[in-house]
């Protein structure tokens, strides 16, 4: 008995150009093993790789893009917060960002970390659910006096924050950040709980629109709710700490990620200042034609 269907009965057939392609090389190529092998190494990993070119996420991008952004449409002095420095491998990256940018005399990068390496996990919210492979106590342990010597001899704008963000966050500077609007805070503790404790401190200092960045968000238990700096974003916009408050994705620095976000409080008193408004009340989008191109 012959099983195939019918003609009428089967599935119209993909009109893509991709699909009338690979069906020509499909009558081309004797045997599926041949077929399989073509597809893998000349189609599939050739379009993943360009995939990947263009839209794979890269940390420092957006240091660049937010410094750019604030530069030319607010007012004031700001502040970048990176909470995790571990070695100071991205703290320099920023300080460098703002030289370049000529922003080092309106924006202060603080940096904290007890440099005494990762904690043991607080509880099952800060560990690896799937192969078990928590961070140690110890990893990552950074070298103060090292760090502050290189910046010292390259930058002003700074200051390296060595204690637990419980401690290290104080009333007095949480105050100085009134003057110095955070910008950017770079989340690299990578453990739910440390980044709980940050977010708490600073929840009453961020202005709408300020962007957070979490570092390990999608690269811990694959962005499971369940645990990690994923588990604090969705606590936050699930209430937590309060009806008021939100992070909202930004797509255009996230890209293929769910890292980046803006911080949003419904009726907030901290905002940034925009540079100009007087253009607005001349900006009128002209009639040009009915067609849809511009």
């Amino acid at each position: 008995m012959d099983f195939r269907a019918d003609e009428k009965d089967s599935y119209p057939i993909n009109p893509s150009p991709l699909m009338t392609i690979l069906r020509l090389f499909s009558k081309l190529l004797p045997g599926n093993y041949l077929k399989t092998l073509f597809y893998l190494n000349l189609i599939e990993k050739p379009r993943r790789l360009l995939r990947l070119s263009l839209t794979t996420f890269y940390r420092m991008d957006h240091i660049y893009a937010v410094l750019k952004e604030f530069k030319h449409h607010y007012k004031g002095n700001f502040s970048i917060l990176e909470f995790g420095t571990s070695d100071g491998y991205a703290f320099t990256k920023m300080l460098y960002a703002t030289k370049y940018l000529n922003m080092a005399d309106r924006v202060i990068v603080h940096t904290f970390d007890s440099f005494k390496g990762m904690p043991s996990p607080a509880d099952e919210k800060d560990q690896d659910l799937i192969a078990n492979d928590s961070w140690v106590e110890g990893q990552f342990r950074g070298r103060y006096e090292e760090l502050e010597e290189y910046c010292s001899n390259h930058y002003k704008n700074y200051q390296i924050h060595k204690g637990y963000f419980n401690e290290t966050l104080t009333e007095g500077l949480l105050s100085s950040f009134k003057t110095h609007l955070p910008i950017l805070v770079w989340i690299d503790c990578d453990y739910y709980s440390s980044a709980r404790t940050v977010f708490e401190k600073l929840i009453f200092c961020l202005p709408n629109g300020c962007v957070i960045y979490f570092d390990e968000y999608e690269q811990f238990n694959f962005g499971s709710r369940f645990t990690g700096e994923a588990r604090l974003v969705y606590e936050i916009n699930h209430g937590l700490f309060g009806d008021d408050i939100e992070l909202v994705l930004d797509s255009n620095l996230s890209l293929n990620t769910k890292r980046i976000y803006r911080f949003i409080r419904c009726k907030s008193p901290i905002q940034y200042e925009k540079l100009s408004r007087d253009s607005w009340t001349t900006q009128v989008h002209k009639r040009t034609n009915d067609s849809p191109l511009p």
